[in-house]
């Protein structure tokens, strides 16, 4: 009988074959990852996947697991090519062709916390495996120049908060400070600390940042708490946002789910049930509200898988095996084809009833493109890109509907198969349920087996 190593090895296996998939071996940098193969929704590099998909590579990479190596080569050519596509005012954008050329179209500040990340996880990874860092100091002062950059452009002194446009869903739903951007740059922030102990023999990393990430830290401690749990955002002119958000998990997702234990519980309960999909079940990003111009339905509303997955994390890491396993298991019985992972599921009804109210009359096209949340330089080239990959979608999206599907009438309509993060989340649960994962960050409050 195979032991549990002997299992995940395999799980691991497979994953990482998915993630591959979603990979195009460039010659200056190796196989670099893109959010989904290149002839589906997402045939870009964004930032934001791949740092999250970082934590996983840096994890594997220094691990006991078969795709070690694989897991090291796909991060070292991530790390590289976004060091490369650093603009020379410091910038990175929300998403990158192969040529590196910037493809974005919002105003994603987190995008900055993000870069640093995915950096830092390959340099720390380099280190633990001892393998040789090319152009070191050039690295350090790309990180260095981010955090600069994330200081003074991004953060807002007077409230101790970094501020964004748009951020994890795309919208002007984030505009404002929001849990999610605030926690990407704490842990960016903890990362480059860790970087500067460790690997800047040259002093390049700036002492000032690590300071101002100790205050910087209070606030994130206590302004996002309201009343027994965390909010996802205040808005520009102040008000709370109290809505339920899958953001919401963020510290948790971060490692800094220690920090406010009990508020953080009440915030993933919150989320679950407010979130849940009664026909469908697993968790929806956020309350579909079609009159709010701020709230997208791409292809109909329903669970997103990756999050569901992030769910599981969570119950998993606070000792509730039993309902982790239920989660995955509802993410397994909603696979397309062979086993490839979606980005979000609806019913056909659903979807239908998206296309006659939302698409066809344009209201999905002004939403995507809201001048309020859109680069005050994006072109219409670039516009018109994303909308053709929109009716793309969507029309692969009606040739995949599973029928006789058990929890809706009518078929189930899956969006983007198979979505690289998908796959990431899945495999950082299933590590998370041996208790084979551990925090990546030298701070007293993050992931430790044994907590």
């Amino acid at each position: 009988m195979a032991d549990h190593y002997d299992i995940l090895n395999e799980q691991l296996n497979f994953h990482i074959s998915i993630i591959e998939r979603c990979a195009v071996n460039l010659e200056k940098y190796g196989p670099l990852l893109f959010s989904s193969p290149p002839d589906k929704r997402y045939p870009y590099f964004y930032p934001r996947d791949i740092a999250c998909a970082s934590q996983l590579l840096r994890r594997l990479s220094t691990s006991r697991y078969d795709v070690k190596h694989q897991a090291f080569i796909l991060l070292k050519a991530c790390a590289n090519f976004v060091k490369d596509v650093q603009t020379e005012d410091v910038y990175w954008g929300q998403r990158y062709a192969l040529s590196g050329e910037d493809k974005s179209i919002y105003k994603q500040e987190d995008n900055i916390a993000h870069g640093i990340a995915i950096c830092c996880n390959y340099l720390l990874s380099a280190l633990e495996r001892r393998e040789e860092i090319d152009d070191l100091e050039s690295f350090l002062n790309v990180i260095n120049n981010a955090l600069e950059y994330a200081f003074h452009i991004c953060y807002r002194e007077e409230l101790n908060l970094f501020y964004s446009t748009t951020s994890i869903h795309e919208s002007s739903l984030e505009r404002g400070f929001t849990l999610w951007v605030n926690f990407s740059f704490l842990y960016a922030y903890s990362l480059a600390e860790e970087v500067a102990m460790k690997l800047d023999k040259y002093g390049i990393i700036s002492p000032e940042h690590l300071k101002f990430k100790k205050h910087f830290r209070y606030s994130i401690e206590n302004l996002f708490l309201w009343g027994k749990r965390y909010v996802r955002r205040f808005t520009a002119d102040g008000q709370v946002d109290i809505r339920p958000d899958f953001t919401l998990l963020t510290p948790f997702y971060y490692g800094f789910g220690s920090m406010n234990t009990r508020q953080l519980k009440k915030s993933a309960d919150f989320l679950e049930q407010q979130l849940w999909d009664p026909e469908l079940g697993m968790i929806m990003r956020y309350l579909p509200f079609e009159g709010d111009f701020a709230t997208h339905t791409h292809a109909g509303n329903g669970p997103w898988l990756q999050y569901t997955a992030i769910l599981a994390q969570y119950h998993y890491w606070y000792a509730d095996p039993a309902r982790g396993d239920e989660l995955l298991h509802m993410i397994d019985k909603h696979t397309y084809d062979s086993h490839e992972i979606p980005e979000h599921l609806s019913t056909y009804k659903r979807f239908e009833s998206f296309i006659e109210r939302e698409w066809q009359t344009g209201i999905d096209f002004d939403k995507e493109f809201d001048k309020e949340i859109l680069l005050d330089n994006v072109t219409f080239d670039n516009i018109l890109e994303e909308a053709n990959n929109m009716r793309r979608a969507y029309t692969e999206t009606e040739k995949c509907i599973l029928q006789n599907n058990e929890h809706s009438e009518g078929g189930c309509t899956y969006f983007c198969f198979p979505l690289m993060w998908s796959h990431v989340e899945y495999a950082r649960a299933l590590m998370i349920r041996e208790k084979d994962w551990w925090g990546i960050l030298s701070e007293k409050d993050v992931w430790s087996i044994t907590k």
